[in-house]
């Protein structure tokens, strides 16, 4: 029934238990599981009112330092995750994408593009803001995509 599958993946414990789910029923299907973490880009705020280069040219430098930094980590998370995988499933065909932008957009892109036959995330991301950001990305994916999907809390 599922020859490809995509999870989608922030290194949170809801995207572990999503990955869980993914790799046991890819498994049993002899399915591939692709694993994708996207970056979500960070903005600076403009404040119109304070006039045209209001913001501190450090601020921008600082926010490259922050988005470097997040796909650190993020990439850190798909490598273990992808280890602990293949450890356990030596047999499985896993791939993995670390990609940046709008994540619900991006998850959505990618499974139409490359013919996904199911999408696995989890209700929830990271926590604080990024975890509400998550939340709201598992429904966006939900509304916006014409694959099935499994939310998993």
């Amino acid at each position: 029934m599922y020859k490809k599958i995509l999870v989608a993946f922030d290194g949170s414990e809801a995207s572990k238990h999503a990955l869980d789910h993914a790799v046991s029923i890819a498994d049993l299907m002899k399915a591939e599981v692709h694993i994708i973490s996207v970056v979500p880009k960070v903005m600076m705020p403009v404040f119109p009112d304070e006039g045209f280069g209001a913001a501190p040219v450090t601020a921008a430098q600082d926010l490259g330092d922050y988005q470097d930094r997040m796909k650190t980590i993020y990439g850190k998370s798909l490598e273990e995750a992808m280890d602990d995988i293949t450890g356990h499933y030596p047999e499985l065909v896993v791939k993995t994408q670390l990609m940046e932008g709008r994540p619900s957009s991006t998850i959505v892109d990618e499974a139409e593009n490359n013919d996904m036959d199911l999408i696995v995330i989890g209700s929830r991301g990271l926590g604080g803001i990024t975890g509400w950001i998550l939340g709201s990305t598992s429904r966006r994916v939900v509304e916006s995509c014409t694959k099935p999907v499994l939310i998993i809390k």
